[in-house]
């Protein structure tokens, strides 16, 4: 994904609720991002701004809430 200051981060499911960061080249990682049940989130790291984290965890959640409706829908067909 690309964030808004035109760094490019991969994200990598590491556990149910965290993220780990990276950037593709050269391979930097970049920390996690960690939900709570409530998308809550926190940032295990020191390389990105504040911005950067928002929008990370916003296409995060925003992917979560896609499936999640997805998922709702499908049961009620």
């Amino acid at each position: 994904m690309s964030l808004g200051s035109g760094l490019w981060i991969q994200l990598v499911p590491d556990t149910p609720g965290s993220y780990c960061l990276y950037e593709p080249l050269p391979e930097l990682q970049l920390g996690k991002l960690l939900f709570n049940q409530e998308d809550n989130w926190i940032y295990d790291g020191d390389l990105l701004s504040i911005s950067e984290q928002e929008d990370v965890a916003s296409v995060i959640t925003g992917c979560q809430r896609e499936m999640g409706e997805l998922l709702r829908s499908i049961k009620a067909l």
